[in-house]
């Protein structure tokens, strides 16, 4: 199959590094992939990289230049047998649901609290985008990531669930590993100060009011796990005033702000549990990378990775993520005596949802689509 990705950005975590994956994933088995982006890594082993020129004038600009401009650029550098746009474009034979819907997002913060009702122009902006990308003539079938973000999709937009396929991540068994514990994690404990008679508790990702850090950080402000240092790894537009709430007071000998970093496998194989309770998450890649790191995992049931996670491991999962003593005690649940099975538990699970596993279905459900158009 000759297929066009389009996306904003090449660089970073999350969406940008499935499509990554993908790109050379399916290139390698043979298909002609080009991706369209606006920023990024201008190398893929195999692929053809096309720059979209954006207005730079601000993220709004960029934003709707690129949903307009991706399209048209595609079209003129074709034919594609197919279009995949994973997300914030107007037009595409195959929308990628990788992050869940903006207007899901938005109404979840608003419960918590953390916004008001008043959009902005560049809120208002994506959500016009998401209306028209999943207007019945603008795509031919939309995979998602998860149960969650396919609901979230039929809710939101009304799309027919016949339209809609479910394709879970994949994860690298070898990138991520129990074996990594004793060496990478040890050095990574290190070069924090982190004592070897302390726990680590993990929280990873971008954004992290949407990762629900701030639950954890009134749960260590108010009523810590014993002996259990937080680390928080990632970032969020707001880096500084989170750094500089854990700088003084109790907090300071129990938190570390680490900022975004480039070593995630270090990071977890460091860590005793992994924590993501996430108020909106498609899916979580870095649920599915602890359970292959052989951690245990504490997250909630609006994470789309948590539909994998069957006995035990489901006993970690908590139905709202603002329920601070209920993350508490799955916390401790954790780290308590049942921890190693977990860990191991969480592995096997992992290793039934490997990289290859997921091309394999991507590569059916994108022939599926090539065959309807």
């Amino acid at each position: 199959m000759r297929i066009a990705f389009l996306h904003r950005s090449l660089s970073g975590g999350g969406t940008e590094a499935d499509l990554r994956r993908m790109a050379v994933g399916l290139a390698a088995r043979g298909h002609r992939v080009s991706v369209f982006a606006a920023k990024g890594s201008d190398a893929l082993p195999g692929v053809r990289v096309h720059r979209v020129p954006v207005i730079r004038a601000g993220r709004l600009a960029r934003l709707v230049s690129f949903a307009m401009a991706a399209p048209r650029l595609a079209e003129a550098q074709g034919p594609f047998d197919l279009v995949v746009g994973f997300g914030r474009t107007l037009r595409q034979d195959v929308v990628r649901v990788g992050g869940g819907t903006h207007r899901s997002y938005l109404a979840r913060m608003q419960r918590a609290g953390l916004r008001g009702p008043w959009l902005g122009p560049y809120h208002r902006a994506i959500l016009w985008i998401e209306e028209r990308q999943f207007a019945a003539e603008a795509y031919r079938r939309v995979i998602a990531v998860s149960r969650v973000a396919r609901d979230e999709v039929r809710q939101d937009y009304g799309v027919p669930g016949d339209r809609i396929a479910v394709v879970y991540n994949g994860v690298d068994l070898e990138r991520f590993h129990p074996r990594y514990r004793q060496d990478a994690g040890r050095r990574l404990r290190a070069a924090f100060g982190i004592p070897n008679e302390l726990r680590v508790c993990a929280a990873v990702g971008n954004g992290f009011l949407r990762k629900g850090f701030d639950v954890l950080l009134a749960l260590w402000r108010e009523d810590p796990p014993p002996s259990t240092v937080l680390l928080l790894v990632g970032n969020d537009e707001r880096l500084g005033r989170w750094r500089r709430a854990v700088a003084h007071g109790p907090l300071a000998d129990r938190v570390l702000v680490a900022g975004p970093r480039g070593d995630i496998p270090a990071v977890l194989a460091a860590a005793d549990v992994v924590c993501m309770p996430s108020r909106q998450e498609a899916f979580g890649n870095v649920v599915l990378e602890a359970c292959a790191a052989g951690v245990p995992v504490v997250t909630s049931r609006l994470s789309g990775a948590a539909e994998l996670l069957g006995p035990p491991l489901d006993v970690l999962v908590i139905d709202d993520p603002g329920n601070r003593p209920a993350l508490r005690a799955a916390i401790l649940h954790a780290l308590g005596p049942e921890g190693p099975a977990f860990g191991q538990a969480a592995r096997l699970r992992a290793e039934e949802f490997s990289w290859e596993r997921h091309l394999d279905r991507l590569e059916h459900e994108l022939g599926e689509a090539c065959g309807a158009r």
